[in-house]
């Protein structure tokens, strides 16, 4: 008898090519992350040479990520409705749009603290609709067998060119002027859309227009049926609390380097480009293995180490540690990416996957801005108790045993057998 290959592993096709329409999709991904980097330097740059309200200046990156709660599912609608590729187009021509305003806005000098969080709340909100989008095109323009590796490049463009290039790029072009850094954003968002104009296939989601309900009646299909999933939706629930885990530490991660690890602000951007380092290893190395190890196996294990090194440098307060844990951290986070993405793409239908990985990602933004509030708050309640230092370490204490927690979980909720059907379901139905 054949031994039938299970759909999750790694096969020849694999190491294929993975062709020129997911290079172009690629590019236009690649080409809005190096213009994120940008904006992630320049824009709190820029509010801050209108105020030096902490307060105003923290609105402003807030309101980039504010779509993200409001607009994902949303914008997964609309994906499920319309033609794919022109949606990004249209997003990513928007935000061009907003960008050049924003570049006149700062070349005349008339920007205010108001303005600014209208123009950025504007270009959130086409981000949502352009890289939500993006992860639903993914399984249209690569074969199953090879999901692993494209979300891999995704991981590793995203890293490289929103944290490693993006900041010194922004840095260049702000010692220009700072109109200069987003017209640079302009011109690569345009790139972008040039890229998709050259990609050629059909990309409209797989479902007759006499077959599609209301606009209202589409959102409630994608939030019932990833809620209904025996695998996405206790997939969905870990990934949201794993990312309140991370927030948890995120809240005090520069206090933390500050008053315990006695870092300066040199030291705190090296340990940060720490973890970015982890995460493209990651993103270059998983791929050749992912494929061979079960999700099931790979969430727990990924859990239970990201647990570990989060109580680790919770307790043990010395750099060296805090450097290794976090460039593991990076490592298996890209790793639990492209596994759940890949697990993701595979049971989710061509119909339902823009309004299903919309209400997936809104629970993991969502619990971000969650846990962000909660680390604080601890930090504050404990320091009087427990002194600063150990208050600052408790959110990374308390983090690390939610990771452990969730790991136990996930043993007791993912079986090999319970995945391996619903892949079989997904891949004949």
């Amino acid at each position: 008898m054949a031994q039938r290959t299970p759909p999750h592993s790694t096969t020849r096709t694999d190491r294929e090519p993975l062709g020129p329409g997911f290079r172009r999709l690629l590019g236009a991904v690649g080409a809005g992350n190096l213009g994120d980097g940008i904006a992630i330097v320049a824009l709190p740059w820029y509010a801050a040479t209108l105020t030096d309200d902490p307060l105003q200046v923290a609105l402003v990156g807030a309101a980039t990520r504010l779509p993200w709660l409001l607009f994902a599912l949303l914008a997964g609608v609309v994906g499920d409705r319309v033609d794919r590729r022109r949606l990004m187009m249209t997003a990513g021509g928007v935000k061009a749009v907003l960008l050049v305003l924003l570049t006149a806005v700062v070349a005349l000098g008339v920007g205010s603290i108001p303005l600014l969080v209208v123009i950025a709340l504007a270009v959130g909100v086409c981000e949502v609709f352009f890289d939500n989008t993006a992860m639903a095109m993914v399984p249209t323009v690569v074969a199953r067998s090879r999901l692993e590796r494209a979300n891999g490049a995704f991981q590793g463009v995203e890293r490289v060119l929103n944290k490693f290039v993006g900041a010194p790029v922004a840095g260049m072009l702000l010692a220009a002027s700072t109109a200069w850094a987003f017209g640079a954003q302009a011109v690569l968002i345009l790139l972008g859309v040039t890229l998709l104009l050259t990609l050629r296939g059909e990309f409209r989601p797989t479902v007759a227009d006499e077959a599609r309900p209301a606009l209202w009646g589409m959102l409630r299909e994608g939030v019932v049926w990833l809620w209904r999933h025996p695998v996405l939706r206790p997939m969905a629930l870990i990934t949201g609390a794993s990312n309140l885990a991370t927030a948890l530490m995120a809240a005090v991660l520069v206090l933390f380097a500050q008053d315990v690890l006695g870092v300066g602000p040199q030291g705190y951007g090296l340990l940060m480009t720490v973890t970015a380092a982890g995460a493209v290893l990651g993103a270059v190395v998983v791929p050749f293995f992912a494929g061979r190890v079960h999700p099931a196996t790979a969430m727990a294990v990924i859990l239970a180490v990201m647990g570990a090194a989060a109580l680790a440098i919770g307790l043990v307060h010395d750099v060296a540690l805090f450097v290794a844990g976090y460039f593991v951290t990076g490592f298996v986070s890209s790793w639990w990416n492209i596994t759940v993405l890949s697990l993701f793409q595979r049971l989710t239908p061509d119909a339902l996957r823009s309004r299903a990985f919309s209400a997936h990602r809104t629970l993991s933004w969502g619990m971000l801005s969650v846990g962000m509030g909660l680390g604080g708050a601890l930090a504050t309640v404990l320091e009087g108790p427990m002194g600063r230092e150990w208050a600052l370490a408790a959110p990374f204490v308390g983090a690390g045993l939610i990771d452990l927690t969730l790991a136990g979980v996930a043993v007791l909720v993912f079986g090999r057998a319970m995945i391996d059907r619903a892949l079989s379901e997904a891949a004949t139905g």
